[in-house]
């Protein structure tokens, strides 16, 4: 009796803590963090002092470099592929038949502990199979929001993007797929760092990557529920929410004269044939994608695409819904040049390379990996790519592994999960959910992510300690 006492006792003494530090991480943060649009200015300023400083790079070179990584042919052709992402997310979300989905499954759902738990594990889930899938967890989460009364906005929103600790460990994991591919490998082949492909056996399913996913899908769920914040009306998800027209409502108004008195021209906007057709080609085209290049965002993309075809009853429908989704990417237009221009200029400039060959040198067999893991968390600040990262990252910790006899699959998982984590404390990645949210719930970044900085801080002391003892 007295140890089943002292038990709860402490779970509840532990339960407040948390609580407090989650409030004092949300006020804190929401005073300091400007617009994810600032922030990424900000960054671009840090990002240049530190180039100067550390580097021999002058400020006309410097200069050069940003304007080269700000209109980077693969930076805007990246940003393109993440509107489509996002509008594709959003245009299958909201369709008559995901909505009837959401509908049923919120119909099971009461209790705003319910609603935390349920974002939670499905963005971890869905983050697993492929981190594009983000718009549609939102729509879910929007609609979970809507119809359960007490749901704290800020914390949802925590909830939901606290599920990319685990994107890197997943089916879409750059590092792991640019690896195990031929093509890709070949670079790093050539330059001697490894004999041959990594297959993923070697990668995914390493007992470390187990080890890390098992924990996060039975950790992030609790300790979301033990930081809610206490009851606020003021971020009531349901209150907050604006009184939205039904979007059936607003395509019926725009084809209500079209429905009166059809011409062929309706009859054909109208016409659900044409959207199997496209999306049969879009299909022809995924399988072919797949077998030259293998899963890569093409092939995510018509996924998507040829899914928000299905999904919505006709063309006109479907040109509706997207009108309406591109209205949130305008972030994506002005940001992901200014995170092109920092890569740029890390990159270009060596700062990446000084910040790995500081950490490496310390290094052992043993504490490689767990160094990798350091490194990527905090070049992921500059470089909020994962392939890209990569590609920085790599080759000095391949040659390090290498010279030091550390298990290479170990430290490329080691590396994923820093790039990974590090995305809790970056903005940046909150523009795969938060224009959709935003629709919605009028907020911004520095709402929620007090939250996920201090789970931020919270998983990085978790997983050094699962990287060392794994």
């Amino acid at each position: 009796m007295i140890h089943t006492f002292v038990i709860l006792a402490f779970h509840a003494s532990m339960n407040s803590l948390l609580q407090r530090l989650g409030d004092f991480f949300a006020i804190q943060v929401r005073k300091v963090l400007p617009d994810s649009f600032v922030f990424a200015i900000i960054l671009t300023l840090v990002t240049m002092g530190l180039a100067l400083g550390l580097t021999d790079t002058g400020a006309l070179e410097l200069m050069g470099q940003w304007i080269g990584g700000l209109y980077s042919p693969k930076i805007l052709t990246f940003g393109f592929f993440m509107m489509m992402i996002l509008c594709f997310g959003y245009t299958m979300g909201d369709s008559r038949v995901m909505r009837n989905f959401f509908h049923a499954l919120s119909k099971r759902i009461h209790r705003p502990t319910q609603v935390y738990l349920v974002i939670t594990l499905s963005s971890l889930i869905l983050n697993l199979i492929n981190w594009g899938l983000a718009p549609v967890t939102a729509l879910f989460t929007v609609e979970l929001c809507k119809r359960v009364k007490g749901v704290d906005f800020r914390l949802a929103c925590a909830a939901l993007y606290s599920g990319m600790l685990v994107w890197h460990g997943g089916l879409s994991s750059s590092a792991a797929i640019m690896m195990a591919s031929e093509s890709t490998a070949s670079v790093f082949i050539d330059a001697g760092l490894i004999e041959d492909v990594i297959p993923v056996t070697e990668t995914l399913l390493h007992p470390l990557n187990i080890a890390l996913i098992g924990f996060t899908l039975f950790i992030l769920p609790m300790m979301i529920l033990w930081i809610r914040p206490a009851y606020d009306p003021h971020f009531d998800a349901a209150l907050r929410i604006q009184g939205e027209q039904d979007n059936e409502e607003v395509l019926d108004a725009a084809t209500q004269e079209e429905e009166s008195h059809p011409t062929w021209a309706d009859r054909l906007n109208r016409a659900y044939i044409i959207n199997i057709i496209l999306a049969v080609l879009c299909v022809v085209g995924l399988v072919l994608s797949v077998q030259n290049k293998g899963f890569d965002l093409t092939a995510l993309t018509l996924l998507m695409l040829t899914g928000a075809l299905l999904l919505q009853g006709s063309p006109i429908r479907f040109v509706h819904v997207m009108k309406d989704a591109i209205k949130g990417a305008s972030d994506i237009v002005v940001q992901f040049p200014l995170f092109g221009g920092i890569m740029g200029i890390f990159i270009g400039s060596g700062l990446a390379v000084i910040f790995a060959d500081q950490l490496l040198s310390i290094g052992d067999g043993q504490s490689l990996p767990w160094l990798a893991f350091v490194c990527s968390s905090v070049v992921n600040l500059f470089i909020p790519s994962g392939g890209g990262e990569w590609l920085v990252l790599g080759p000095p910790l391949l040659e390090a592994a290498g010279r030091s006899g550390a298990d290479i699959g170990k430290t490329i998982i080691a590396f994923a999960y820093g790039d990974s984590l590090t995305n809790l404390m970056n903005p940046f990645w909150t523009l795969t959910f938060l224009p959709i949210m935003g629709r919605l719930i009028k907020m911004e970044t520095r709402d929620f992510m007090g939250y996920t900085v201090f789970l931020c801080l919270v998983f990085f002391v978790f997983e050094s300690l699962i990287i060392w003892l794994v």
